[in-house]
């Protein structure tokens, strides 16, 4: 699986070099240019990785490391294994990086503590497996992951502008990953629209209703109406299409969706939302038009 990267993240950090180990995990040799960090597997482990295996990569900002690890997992509807986001912590004075992963839901790794502690300590000093995480450095790390999905989310809204919408849907995963709560419903909405541009209509529904659960922005109104008139659903593309428009959305933009004017163009409604639309935008009190992330 190719290896993602928060884009703007690589600034001047620590230097690590050597064998480190990470328990239950195994011993992962660390090698660091400039800010960039990758890890090879150079012993047995509980994912029977064979060595030398790369299994993470990444850039330091600062003390806070910013990368993607590679997991076996088992569960149900569970990939075998998955590179998963982590933001890790640098403590200067063990020389030790934490970092937590949280697993999909459902989900468990042999290499991993319940707890999803990943701790890297050089091979030849015992780490406690369960030291708590400082209040400090847990505000650090909460701080920096928020950090990280916002220009996550940046980068794929970005990408989606450039038409690259593959790359767009990775950065706005790699957001999410960091970063699920209900203040990023924005990298929802963005991979649902990238999703929606590479003609998967299912999978941007799915995203574009975990968005409409956070917010009521009435662009993911719109974005559902496109998603079921791409399926040629035409009740429910009616249906949040009002919505948008009892938002406040200005349906100019609608116009311009060839596939939207083909399965609604004809309905008397759209042409009744289209004109309400018109009315706002020239009262001054319709929303933004532009349904990009």
């Amino acid at each position: 699986m190719a290896l993602f990267l928060v884009p703007s993240l690589a600034a001047a950090g620590p230097s690590l070099s050597g064998v480190y180990r990470a328990e239950p995990y195994g011993k992962l040799e660390l090698k660091t240019e400039g800010a960039h960090v990758t890890g090879t597997l150079v012993s047995e482990n509980p994912c029977n990785f064979p060595p030398p295996t790369q299994v993470l990569k990444g850039d330091f900002e600062g003390s806070v490391l910013v990368a993607r690890l590679r997991v076996c997992q088992t569960g149900d509807m569970c990939p075998a294994e998955q590179f998963y986001t982590v933001l890790g912590f640098y403590n200067s004075d063990d020389n030790t990086v934490v970092a937590y992963v949280r697993l999909r839901d459902g989900c468990q790794s042999s290499a991993l503590p319940k707890s999803g502690r990943f701790v890297l300590g050089l091979a030849d000093k015992v780490v406690p497996e369960e030291t708590p995480t400082s209040s400090a450095t847990a505000a650090v790390l909460d701080a920096n992951t928020r950090r990280a999905a916002m220009l996550a989310t940046r980068r794929g809204e970005e990408l989606y502008q450039l038409g690259q919408f593959a790359e767009a849907v990775k950065s706005f995963t790699q957001s999410i990953d960091l970063d699920s709560g209900g203040t990023n419903w924005s990298a929802y909405f963005g991979r649902g629209m990238s999703q929606l541009r590479q003609g998967k209509a299912d999978l941007a529904i799915k995203d574009l209703e975990k968005a409409r659960a956070r917010t009521d922005e009435p662009r993911i109104f719109y974005g559902l109406a496109c998603a079921y008139a791409a399926k040629r659903d035409k009740v429910k593309a009616l249906d949040f299409l009002g919505r948008a428009v009892a938002g406040g959305y200005d349906l100019e933009n609608a116009l311009a969706n060839k596939e939207l004017v083909q399965v609604l163009g004809n309905d008397p409604k759209f042409k009744e939302w289209v004109k309400i639309s018109s009315e706002k935008k020239s009262r001054g009190t319709a929303a933004g038009g532009n349904s990009s992330p």
